[in-house]
């Protein structure tokens, strides 16, 4: 009879707010018709305003065009006019500049002719006993002079090297004339030895005379040779006067190409002069030409202009367009106009066809209304009559007298309403009167037991006989409710009050444990984001390397972590469903429930909020995409990341805790001292010198005991060391303590 009543009351509900939300829709569109019909007259006005003022505005538009069109031509002319202006004084400052340039190279030429003076002055002393040179020079300039010079040094050379070679040859036959009469005295020797007979002294005395005819004879011939280049000499030196001088001093051939050599210097000088000076001056010729072709032009096109006359037409032209004003938006405000025009009637048409239909809808929903209230009125007395037989079952607290009351009460309890279906009923009543254990024992709590135990034995019969009946539309115990309540509300009050003493210690507990877990997750979260800003000072950016911690919920919702984080609020229904889960589980496992150390042994698993997220170390490598971080896990320790990566990822976590801990300390000057026992042991040398830069970089000094020989391994460029050698003692084993010896190793820092 709930369903039936509720569903009714709902529609019943429905329907009048239905009617209700109708009535003021209907008073809605009355007076929003009111109110809108004098904005549509408005718009319409507006509308018939705008195409009068567009017309108007369209011959404002043409004036204003012409106006712009003679501002646009003066700014040309103008501007032409300033160009022109620039231009001309461009070109007379470049003209200036030519003739500048110009002057200074004549300047120049004059200066290298300057400089031939004394080379000139140098070459008529030389060449004043030349009689030849000086008639072929005389009245020459310096190009003609250079190549009679060339010319005629050229010849004295050939000259010279003929008279050389003529007394070689002269000296050649002196040599001959000369071995010719030592070859005749040998052969008097010979004929002297061969001729020895007493017979024979005529004979020797013929053959002496036949040697000295012959070699004779030889010898003068070889004077007329030699004669004859004497006389090659005389005339060489009498046609050439000039070469006497040559052959008498050494170094005039020498002294002469010199000077041939300065003149020559010095005409290219004066030709490269010159050649500069005919380019300069072409450009002089251009430079004038492009002058007067401007000055032509502007007494031509702009005589008598002046800037200040044409700004002045311009700023003319400019007010008066000023003053002819147009509306750039009109159109858009035509438009804008003719749309709201539209709308104001589209919704005032809407708003009629709305009217009506709400009128119809009042009309519908009063009916309705009727016909409902007529079938509430005849449930609720149905179902008030069946409350009062079910008052003795109602449960402690609850009062259902009316129908309002009982429907509450289904509402708010409608999940385990719902398990309980009314067909199991009669089951569900023997079931809790009797039932029997898991181990298959008699329940020794069953209701008919314990009334008979109690003494109450009609009630265990009537129990044990019939354990529910119908009445009416419902269904109820066999015997008399009230008074086995009676008999049972007589221990309750000391019963309550032991389970008030039990819940109430339970609630505390579990109370101030989720004080415990907010304060902790909290704390460890924040503790995160600390952990990074330190994080960040402690990488090498120059490295490309980004590392980050993080907490991820691990077998809980975020939802549970997020609430626990969350200070404002009051209320953190995922937090305290996940505590009772987890209590109920540990009240529930009768595994533990006999033996205390597995029973504390679960509870520290279970409620340790350490375990509630995973601790994650995150690494940037540098060449890994923008905001993309990888886990630090053995996938990456074996993945063969750099000696930097690995130093950072694996060094910086143990770090963090003495780290943070220092910056909160209240004292300026404590220690940032890490030690390390056999450090980097099984590192190869680079990625322990990455270790030894990334502690450095995180602001740590660190002690580290390695085998000898070892410290070069984390010897990193910037960071300063100092490696000693531990020595144990020689007589270490007398049974006595002996000091070891310390010493120092070396040095490590920047010069």
């Amino acid at each position: 009879m709930l369903k039936p009543y509720s569903e009714n009351d709902s529609d019943l509900v429905n329907s009048e707010n239905n009617r209700t939300q109708n009535q003021r829709n209907l008073a809605e569109q009355i007076e929003q018709l009111e109110k809108m019909q004098p904005f549509l007259e408005q718009a319409e006005n507006d509308v018939q305003i705008l195409k009068e003022r567009k017309i108007k505005q369209q011959s404002i538009k043409e004036q204003r065009t012409i106006k712009q069109e003679m501002i646009d031509s003066l700014t040309r002319e103008l501007s032409s006019y300033e160009n022109l202006i620039s231009e001309y004084k461009k070109q007379k400052e470049n003209l200036r500049d030519i003739q500048d340039q110009i002057d200074k190279l004549n300047k120049n030429f004059e200066g290298v002719k300057q400089q031939v003076i004394p080379i000139q002055t140098d070459f008529d002393t030389t060449m004043v006993n030349l009689s030849n040179l000086k008639k072929i020079t005389k009245g020459k300039d310096i190009s003609e002079l250079i190549s009679i010079l060339k010319n005629y040094l050229r010849d004295i050379k050939n000259l010279i090297t003929k008279f050389t070679n003529i007394e070689k040859n002269q000296n050649q036959l002196s040599d001959d004339v000369k071995i010719v009469f030592e070859i005749r005295d040998n052969m008097d020797e010979k004929i002297d030895l061969r001729v020895t007979s007493l017979m024979s002294g005529k004979v020797r005395t013929g053959l002496h005379q036949d040697n000295k005819d012959v070699h004779k004879a030889g010898a003068a011939k070889m004077n007329i040779r030699y004669s004859t280049l004497e006389q090659e000499k005389v005339d060489l030196l009498s046609a050439n006067p000039d070469l006497k001088e040559f052959l008498n001093q050494k170094n005039l051939l020498t002294n002469l190409k010199s000077i041939l050599d300065e003149f020559i210097r010095l005409q290219d000088n004066m030709s490269s002069i010159q050649a500069e000076i005919d380019g300069v001056v072409r450009e002089a010729d251009y430079a004038k030409k492009s002058v007067d072709k401007s000055e032509q032009r502007l007494n031509k096109d702009f005589k008598n202009f002046t800037t200040a006359d044409q700004n002045k037409k311009i700023t003319d032209l400019q007010k008066q367009m000023t003053e002819l004003i147009i509306d750039p938006k009109l159109e858009d405000k035509i438009s804008e106009a003719n749309s709201r025009q539209s709308h104001y009637q589209e919704s005032i048409n809407k708003l009629n066809a709305d009217k009506i239909k709400t009128q119809t809808n009042i009309q519908n929903y009063n009916q309705k209304i009727k016909e409902l209230n007529s079938k509430i009125e005849e449930i609720t007395t149905q179902v008030e009559n069946n409350l009062k037989i079910l008052k003795p079952y109602m449960i402690n607290g609850y009062q259902l007298d009316k129908i309002v009351e009982t429907l509450n009460f289904v509402n708010q309890n409608r999940s385990q309403i719902r398990n309980h279906r009314f067909s199991d009923l009669s089951e569900k009543i023997g079931y809790y009167i009797r039932h029997n254990g898991a181990d298959g024992e008699p329940d020794r709590y069953a209701l008919d037991s314990i009334f008979e135990e109690r003494g109450y034995t009609a009630i265990a019969s009537s129990i044990r006989q019939q354990r529910s009946i119908d009445k009416n539309d419902l269904r109820v115990v066999s015997f008399d409710i009230n008074e086995a309540r009676k008999l049972i509300s007589d221990d309750k009050e000391a019963v309550s009050k032991s389970l008030e003493q039990l819940n109430s210690g339970n609630e505390a507990a579990q109370l101030t444990y989720t004080g415990a877990a907010v304060h902790q997750i909290s704390e460890q979260y924040d503790l995160v984001d600390e952990y990074n800003d330190i994080l960040a000072h402690g990488v090498r950016q120059s490295q490309g390397i980004q590392l980050k911690v993080a907490l991820n919920p691990v077998n809980v919702d975020e939802q549970v972590i997020s609430e626990a984080r969350n200070s404002e609020l009051t209320e953190r229904p995922a937090l305290l469903k996940e505590i009772q889960k987890r209590l109920e589980r540990l009240a529930n496992d009768t595994e533990i429930a006999e033996d205390d150390d597995q029973f504390m042994e679960s509870a520290h698993k279970l409620l340790d909020i350490r375990q509630w997220s995973d601790f994650q170390v995150l690494i940037h490598r540098k060449q890994a995409a923008d905001g993309e971080f990888e886990l630090v896990d053995n996938n990456f320790v074996q993945s063969g990341g750099s000696g930097a990566e690995k130093a950072q990822a694996m060094v910086l976590p143990l770090l963090l805790v003495p780290k943070m801990l220092l910056q909160r300390s209240k004292k300026s000057d404590s220690p940032h001292m890490v030690m390390f026992d056999e450090f980097a042991d099984k590192l190869d040398p680079d990625t322990a010198k990455s270790f030894a830069r990334t502690i450095d970089d995180f602001g740590f000094s660190f002690i580290a005991t390695m085998p000898s020989g070892a410290q070069n391994k984390v010897l990193a460029d910037g960071i300063e060391n100092i490696a000693y050698d531990v020595i144990a003692p020689k007589n270490g084993n007398d049974g006595k303590f002996h000091n070891n010896i310390v010493r120092e190793a070396m040095i490590w820092q920047e010069e």
